[in-house]
């Protein structure tokens, strides 16, 4: 018995190093991508959120040159692209998206926030919201 012990405590402890590997490896690999992205059109807007692993955050500032802290929030998530390299950061201009009427001045800047291609999250007119 006292050997049965043993053998179990050792296999409790293999079992536990293997579950802590796999949760490490599904916490710290996949894509890294550490910079803000432009996106192009709509279309490359579309792609992006449905393509993209089902486990990876997608944060999308919609902007428009000349609009009060436009540049400001690119320059802040430029930072954080850098930081959180497991989160995609991207950046499009509102006349490209295809939707352009729908982001008037009055509401960019604006996040959105993507997950498994859902929108989870979404900000207008952040520099009014957070100065």
């Amino acid at each position: 018995l006292i050997n049965g012990e043993k053998e179990d405590a050792t296999c409790l402890r293999k079992y536990q190093k293997r579950c802590m590997l796999d949760m490490h490896q599904k916490l710290s690999f996949g894509p890294r991508y550490g910079y803000l992205s432009e996106l192009q059109s709509g279309e490359q807007f579309l792609e992006t959120v449905e393509k993209e692993r089902k486990t990876t955050t997608i944060v999308v500032h919609i902007y428009e040159d000349g609009i009060k802290g436009c540049d400001l929030l690119n320059s802040s998530l430029t930072c954080l692209a850098a930081e959180y390299c497991m989160v995609r950061f991207c950046k499009i201009k509102a006349s490209n998206t295809g939707a352009g009427d729908r982001f008037s001045s009055d509401v960019l800047p604006t996040l959105l926030v993507y997950r498994g291609g859902e929108l989870v999250s979404n900000f207008l007119s952040v520099t009014e919201q957070f100065s």
